[in-house]
């Protein structure tokens, strides 16, 4: 008998230790991309490279984030979207020479 209730306990567990794993496939920051990519004419979003989520986010000034697609225009190079990830809004997208 006590090693059916050890038994029952372990799978438990077991069973919560598999439940509460919080590993997801999903990116953080691809709210940021997001929100970037969203910011985006349909002009510009058809130069883009790849999908939206492949673009590379980094710090930028002030707590913002800076969100950076690649494009196949080489004269203007990449779009540069600044996210103000407190409000979630997009800031500012940034000239392209």
């Amino acid at each position: 008998m006590k090693r059916i209730y050890s038994l029952l306990i372990l799978i438990g567990m077991l069973s919560f230790a598999f439940a509460c794993n919080t590993e997801g496939d999903e990116d953080p920051l691809d709210v940021f991309r997001e929100i970037a990519y969203n910011a985006l004419s349909s002009d510009v979003k058809a130069t883009v490279i790849g999908d939206w989520k492949d673009a590379e986010v980094s710090a930028w000034v002030d707590g913002y984030y800076l969100v950076t697609f690649q494009t196949n225009d080489l004269v203007l190079g990449p779009v540069q979207v600044v996210v103000d990830p407190v409000t979630g809004r997009w800031v500012e997208i940034l000239p392209r020479f």
